[in-house]
């Protein structure tokens, strides 16, 4: 009965043996799971990292896209603006040319009377002319007559 117990003992220990290697296996898959959790975490907090970077790469996206929509509406009224003065432009161009009508009829109805006035001036001149080589006359005559 000894040698079985014997016997009994030595499978138990060659069990407890297992058990103790199955333990240590154990052990050495749980630090695996506990590594790849670890390698997991870091992921995450990468995708986290990479997260965070594609949101500030959209309100970056977000904040030029308002600084075009900005532009736009400069353009626009850029656009407007000129528009305005080109509309500003021609209407002083019409008016211009209407002016420039005018006063060349003006200029010309002034040339015309400085024609006239130089032809009656022209002719008072000569009356006055006239007139006064008749004083002249009659002077030579009233001093003829007092000699």
């Amino acid at each position: 009965m000894e040698i079985i117990l014997h016997k009994i003992l030595d499978q138990l220990d060659s069990m407890d043996k297992r058990f103790d290697t199955i333990d240590k296996r154990f052990d050495s898959i749980d630090q695996r799971f506990d590594s790849v959790d670890e390698q997991f975490v870091a992921i995450d907090d990468r995708f986290d990292s990479m997260d965070d970077r594609f949101d500030s790469m959209d309100d970056r996206f977000h904040s030029m896209d308002d600084r075009f929509d900005s532009m736009d509406v400069r353009f626009d009224s850029m656009e407007s603006r000129i528009i305005n003065l080109e509309t500003g432009q021609l209407l002083l161009q019409s008016e211009q040319s209407e002016m420039r009508k005018e006063v060349a009829f003006y200029y010309g109805s002034l040339m015309k009377k400085l024609d006239e006035t130089k032809s009656e001036l022209s002719s008072e001149i000569k009356h006055i002319s006239n007139v006064q080589k008749q004083h002249q006359d009659v002077l030579e005559i009233l001093n003829e007559k007092q000699q």
